[in-house]
């Protein structure tokens, strides 16, 4: 479970080591009341984004109208953390809210994006947080 942000900001920060050599950095904040904004930078693979998963479940709700998924400090971006954008994108919907991606200069993040356009599927198009 996430600890609730206790700055007077609204922000929190968490890092989460992986047994394996992975390393995953989520940094969350809300800028206003309905806007949450997380910042992702390591790896995104098969292990670290349950980890992105349980921060975004547990933030994605309540009074949120917009959600920023920020890849720019991505390293490595496997199909495990595309599952984990389109689970994303399911939760923002089912709160009323409008989901952006911005791939930021991952190349990683990137490189997947062109492999696999997640507009193509429908679902969601990358576009700068903003």
């Amino acid at each position: 479970m996430v600890p609730e942000p206790r700055s007077a900001d609204h922000e929190l920060t968490t890092t989460s080591r992986i047994d394996v050599g992975g390393h995953l950095s989520l940094r969350v904040s809300r800028p206003t009341p309905r806007t949450l904004l997380v910042r992702v930078a390591g790896e995104v693979d098969l292990s670290t984004a349950r980890r992105l998963d349980e921060v975004l479940r547990s933030r994605i709700r309540g009074p949120v109208g917009e959600v920023g998924i920020d890849l720019d400090g991505v390293t490595f971006f496997s199909v495990a953390g595309l599952n984990s954008l389109l689970r994303a994108q399911l939760l923002a919907d089912a709160a009323g809210a409008r989901l952006t991606v911005d791939p930021g200069r991952s190349r990683a993040v990137k490189r997947l994006f062109t492999l696999l356009p997640m507009d193509f599927y429908g679902v969601m198009s990358p576009r700068a947080v903003g």
